[in-house]
């Protein structure tokens, strides 16, 4: 299978430059690859779905197909079901009553079988197709009510800042030893450190497993390469049409929901079904509504857990802790073991939170709490003054006690579980630009040594997988 950054430089729609921009900010903003190019403006989502539509031999699903889909027949899909999948069903197509179920991957036959049985149709008839993931992350909310994480909300701001061309320097064979300076090996500060599994096997198995080579390319864009030269036109492989039934004939409710769906090439838009401009919802805007209210605390920030015997892999000190994050082998694993380590060696931290910086917004991402207590889903305006945006100027961390904080940063130390104490924002940079911090609560003039060596060293891993993923 060609990859697609691949495809859409063959098909002349896109440069080699765009496609190393939007794999640098796929580093820190996750997502998809092409979710990443439709966010820096590289590409819009129809042309994305036909190129996903050309990767996978797939029909793309565009958005004239969403703006007639049969809604009795995704009323038949349950929110869960559709969720797990990341699918929406679109509408019953030809004489046989096929029925197009849009996906962000393409999705395993046995998984289609059960979405086929809660349709209740033949899963013969069931036909997959793919569609770029932002179009069915706003279609699950619109359709099914899932709201959508922050991650897939639209930055603020009317000229969100394109993701930057970092001048990431080569790595350098001494730079562990550089960052190892910082800090001693000093010993985990709490007696929470698992022991060797007693199973010697058990750990041989997993070292065996970690030592696996990582993979050449995202984790959503697998397979074989290839030089194939196509053309991304509107003739799409595998087009979806939707044939009307002979005059006169009689439509089988249970097969094909309330009625016909219009044809799929259909060219009328509607714009009521077009994606709206829905925005990352920060600590500055209120609910309007108890409802939304409930709906807001749905999506929470998952707090880290790492298993007793990685914990051993990762080392008992704070140098061999540091030296895995920065020889951590993907954006997760890093974040996991940022944080893992402040909950580790910094116990005087009663909250903590990784941020991500996108346009005028900071998001949360990976955070954990002392208490047991979820986070929930926390984001920062960054154009309303505080420590986070002054850390980001600076790149040096600040911190203010609770009395003498401003009201956004107040809101912030309240969402980390705390009414009292100190807030502290370490940032993360990467090639002299802070792109992500790390947000920490404590109690008044707790010492909260070893959380810079920590972002060095988080800098470190995803300036390494930045410069990986341009390659």
């Amino acid at each position: 299978m060609p990859r697609l950054g691949e495809l859409l430089i063959l098909a002349g729609l896109l440069t080699a430059e765009q496609i190393e921009q939007a794999l640098r900010a796929q580093v820190l903003w996750g997502g998809r690859l092409g979710t990443n190019l439709v966010e820096l403006h590289h590409l819009e989502l129809d042309p994305l779905a036909k190129a996903l539509g050309r990767q996978h031999r797939m029909p793309a699903a565009l958005a004239r197909h969403f703006d007639h889909a049969d809604r009795e027949l995704q009323r038949r899909l349950s929110p869960e079901l559709a969720e797990r999948y990341a699918c929406v069903p679109l509408l019953c197509t030809g004489p046989d009553h096929h029925v197009v179920v849009a996906s962000v991957a393409p999705i395993p036959p046995r998984h289609l079988a059960i979405i086929a049985d809660e349709l209740a149709v033949d899963a013969g008839r069931v036909v997959p197709a793919i569609a770029a993931e932002l179009r069915i992350r706003y279609q699950l909310e619109r359709v099914y009510g899932i709201r959508r994480a922050a991650r897939f909300l639209r930055a603020r701001g009317k000229d969100v800042p394109l993701f930057p061309a970092l001048a990431i320097p080569p790595a350098h064979a001494d730079g562990d030893a550089e960052l190892d300076a910082m800090l001693p090996d000093v010993p985990t500060a709490t007696d929470r450190l698992a022991r060797l599994p007693a199973d010697p096997a058990a750990g041989d198995r997993m070292a065996t497993e970690l030592a696996l080579p990582r993979p050449a390319r995202p984790p959503d864009e697998t397979g074989d390469e290839t030089d194939d030269e196509i053309e991304l036109g509107d003739d799409d492989l595998l087009p979806i049409e939707v044939v009307p039934p002979p005059p006169g004939a009689e439509i089988d409710p249970a097969q094909h929901g309330a009625g016909r769906g219009p044809r799929l090439d259909a060219g009328v838009d509607d714009p009521r079904a077009r994606e709206r401009r829905t925005y990352v919802r920060t600590l500055a805007d209120a609910p309007s509504l108890d409802s939304e209210s409930q709906r807001l605390g749905r999506i929470m920030i998952r707090r880290v857990v790492v298993s007793s015997e990685l914990r051993v892999l990762t080392g008992a000190t704070l140098g061999e802790a540091t030296r895995a994050i920065r020889r951590g082998t993907g954006r997760d694993r890093v974040a996991d073991l940022v944080i893992d380590t402040i909950d580790r060696f910094v116990p005087a931290c009663e909250a903590a939170i990784l941020l991500v910086i996108r346009g005028t917004t900071a998001v949360g991402w990976k955070g954990f709490q002392r208490t047991g207590t979820g986070l929930g889903e926390i984001a920062v305006p960054m154009d309303q003054g505080g420590l986070i945006p002054r850390a980001v100027d600076h790149n040096a961390a600040q911190r203010g006690r609770c009395s003498e904080l401003d009201a956004i940063d107040r809101l912030l130390l309240t969402s980390l579980g705390r009414t009292t104490g100190d807030l502290v924002i370490v940032p993360i940079a990467i090639a002299d630009r802070v792109m992500c911090v790390i947000a920490l609560a404590a109690d008044d003039d707790a010492t909260l040594a070893f959380t810079e060596p920590i972002a060095a060293a988080a800098g470190a891993a995803f300036a390494r997988l930045m410069r990986d993923a341009g390659r």
